[in-house]
């Protein structure tokens, strides 16, 4: 009998977005091409089983920055050891940098380089002188653009005018503005009136939740009259949840994303790591991080993502010359895993969707993308629920020289992850080649 099938994952636990499923599932020209109980296996070239494991679709994180000590090809290989399959990066264009040139060579590295299949944000960090090459970046496939609410000292931050133009000019195109939000000269303000006080100690002083809040309302009204889809990148505080279900209870286009640490860490981790922790919008408290469980589980945050921002710090750094950011995407599904299902917070299907299905709708990867469906991209993880793996810097993939979870030990852990029909990770080894990704022109939902 002639072999039909590239690979046959037996007995597998599919988990979808709404329910989990017993069923095998066949693999062929890297397509999903039978999801049924009990297929044939002498059909197949290769048999997996995948009895009592769970298989669910390869993981998107939308929110990567290759741009510090991790490259495209770095954060690829980082985030395949944490079951992602594609990632979406942000192609930053500082100050006096073009738009569409940092953009094209995004998309240039990515192809050379990325093991997993890539898309691109546009990061703009000089919108009032950047906002021109919008058209261009569309037609390369990039069709969402993140502007900055914060950073004024550092020359980043959007001001109103320039916002409102961006968002009118991405809605006329046809895109997705996104947001940063927090009152940046603000927290200028009271990072000066708090110079003389420890820094660590008053960090989450300075940037208090209800300056997030009143951003996200600003960013929330400007796009409602520009009539342009916004995307509230990295929420962490629990008074920014108000306005995004104000604005959507009137029937606003707000999408939402939160990320890990905003779920699992508090301001107490940063007091205990300093300078390791300190990432923008702050830890804040774990007030915050129930509140942002509890929008998950209501729809009101629609995604996870990882922000993975690594820097080169070290814990006797200067916390007021450390850097921003942290890394985070190998230890994305694990750390919100073991706190979120594990503990009780939340089920495994609305975990799963808002790494999968979710992100996908929104930019435009969906059917292709996200879910376990005939004629997908062949993109799973195979995850032993029982296997017990422990956190730590000397096991991670990122140049990073710490993770924020070291210690940590997880109930359940990543078995296999295959990528359009191929094997990319397999227990701790590596089986990809750097240049294997695909690039993914993205586009926007119109309607909820």
């Amino acid at each position: 009998m002639k072999k039909i099938y590239d690979h046959l994952i037996k007995n597998g636990l599919a988990v979808g977005p709404r329910s989990i499923k017993k069923l095998d599932l066949a693999i062929r020209d890297g397509r999903i091409t039978a999801m049924a109980p009990g297929i044939n296996e002498t059909r197949a070239k290769n048999v997996i089983d995948a009895e009592g494991r769970y298989l669910f679709p390869g993981l998107i994180d939308v929110h990567v920055h290759p741009v510090y000590v991790d490259s495209i090809e770095d954060c690829s290989v980082s985030g395949a050891f944490g079951g992602l399959t594609t990632m979406i990066h942000y192609a930053f264009a500082r100050p006096g940098m073009s738009l569409a040139e940092t953009v094209k060579q995004s998309i240039g590295l990515g192809r050379e380089t990325s093991h997993t299949d890539f898309a691109v944000h546009g990061a703009m960090f000089d919108a009032k002188n950047q906002i021109k090459d919008l058209p261009r970046c569309f037609k390369m496939g990039v069709t969402s653009f993140k502007m900055f609410m914060t950073y004024a000292k550092q020359g980043w931050m959007t001001d109103d005018y320039s916002l409102a133009q961006g968002m009118d000019a991405i809605a006329q195109l046809g895109g997705l503005a996104m947001v940063h939000a927090e009152d940046g000269l603000t927290i200028d303000y009271l990072e000066d009136k708090y110079r003389s006080r420890p820094q660590k100690e008053v960090f989450l002083q300075t940037r208090p939740g209800t300056l997030e809040a009143d951003a996200a309302f600003r960013a929330i009204s400007l796009a409602q009259v520009m009539n342009c889809p916004l995307y509230i990148v990295h929420v962490s505080a629990r008074q920014s949840l108000e306005p995004i279900f104000w604005a959507r209870s009137r029937g606003q286009l707000i999408y939402t994303e939160t990320c890990p640490q905003y779920l699992c860490l508090s301001d107490k981790d940063l007091q205990e790591k300093g300078p390791l922790a300190k990432i923008g919008p702050p830890l804040r408290t774990p007030q915050d991080n129930e509140a942002l469980w509890q929008a998950l589980k209501a729809g009101l945050i629609d995604v996870i993502a990882s922000d993975h921002a690594p820097k080169d710090k070290k814990i006797t750094d200067d916390f007021l010359k450390a850097l921003v950011g942290a890394p985070s995407s190998e230890t994305m599904f694990a750390v919100t895993y073991e706190r979120g299902v594990n503990e009780g917070r939340l089920d495994l299907c609305t975990l799963v969707r808002a790494m999968t299905i979710t992100p996908a709708r929104i930019f435009g990867l969906f059917p292709r993308k996200g879910v376990l469906r005939k004629g997908s991209d062949a993109d799973l993880v195979i995850f032993d629920p029982y296997r017990k793996r422990r956190i730590m810097q000397k096991t991670q993939h990122s140049n990073a020289p710490y993770t924020l979870y070291e210690g940590l030990e997880c109930l359940g852990a990543l078995e296999m992850v295959i990528q359009r029909g191929k094997v990319v990770v397999e227990g701790d080894a590596l089986r990809s080649k750097a240049g294997r990704g695909n690039f993914l022109s993205t586009s926007i939902r119109s309607r909820q």
